[in-house]
């Protein structure tokens, strides 16, 4: 058991440390910050920010993260608290660090991950059922998107459902576990001759739409972002249907997101009525007990 003065000196290890550590390096300095590209998303302009006296960061590039070092590799990695504190116990010591800034470093800036996927199979799992059954989605549904991995980080193995997205990459989901693997992309579910596509930003969204209208396969294509930072990347598959219905989260990163998607011209339907009082089509169905 972690002792707080132990969590504590964990939690003083630099955040710059543990990122030279993984081989990402700042691109400049900005005041008192060091201004790196994204170790979690793909952007072309650095917005990853880490202040060295207060050793804390803040993530621009997605739906603002910022935090410790601890908060940092729960992020990166999708991790839980316990799992990062081991995580950090394996740090070499930090040494002095100095930084250049007279190039471009992106090619240092690629996140090298902890995480190694050594096992998928088919969603039967005793412990993973239950989960997506406290999240009301039907077995039936989650076992046809679903599936069963296993992965290291740092030597532990451990277990999630995960849901796979175009460039093989996973989105894995846990009672105490949300995060993925690399390559982060969205997910395209196509049905044949459907000119209508159902856009989502998660996998428990596309679930829950799926038990709300009580089908294992919509009748329209479906996809799925995996996060909303992918919408330009998902606008040539969105713009080759006549109308995007919308199942969006009720918050201000789910209304810009429809804003720009109107904004440029596509037919967009807001579907977020299905859940008007809620945050998204998930915490509705928990809240009215569908299943």
């Amino acid at each position: 058991m972690k002792t707080k003065e132990h969590i504590k000196q964990l939690k003083a290890i630099p955040i710059t440390h543990y990122l030279s550590e993984q081989g990402l390096q700042p691109v400049k300095a900005n005041g008192a910050e060091l201004v790196y590209y994204s170790p979690k998303n793909e952007e072309h302009t650095p917005s990853f920010f880490v202040n060295p006296q207060k050793n804390v960061f803040h993530d621009y590039s997605g739906v603002g993260e910022q935090g410790d070092i601890i908060r940092l590799i729960q992020y990166l990695n999708g991790c839980s608290f316990m799992q990062a504190l081991d995580a950090l116990e394996v740090i070499k010591p930090a040494k002095v660090q100095s930084f250049s800034f007279s190039g471009d470093n992106r090619s240092q800036a690629k996140k090298s991950s902890s995480m190694e996927i050594v096992n998928v199979q088919p969603l039967r799992n005793r412990a993973l059922l239950d989960y997506v059954a406290s999240r009301k989605i039907a077995q039936s549904i989650a076992s046809t998107y679903l599936q069963e991995v296993y992965y290291h980080i740092n030597q532990k193995q451990y277990y999630a459902a995960g849901f796979q997205n175009d460039k093989g990459g996973y989105e894995l989901r846990s009672q105490y576990f949300k995060g993925g693997t690399s390559p982060k992309w969205f997910t395209y579910l196509p049905v044949q001759n459907s000119t209508e596509i159902n856009l989502f930003e998660g996998v428990f969204d596309f679930l829950s739409c799926c038990q709300f209208f009580k089908t294992v396969r919509l009748k329209n294509s479906n996809l799925v972002l995996n996060s909303l930072t992918f919408i330009k990347e998902a606008l040539p598959v969105l713009s080759g249907c006549l109308t995007i219905n919308a199942f969006l989260d009720n918050d201000s990163a789910g209304k810009r997101a429809l804003e720009y998607l109107t904004g440029i011209g596509l037919t967009v339907r807001d579907c977020s009525s299905y859940y008007l009082e809620y945050k998204d089509f998930n915490e509705y169905l928990v809240s009215n007990s569908m299943l």
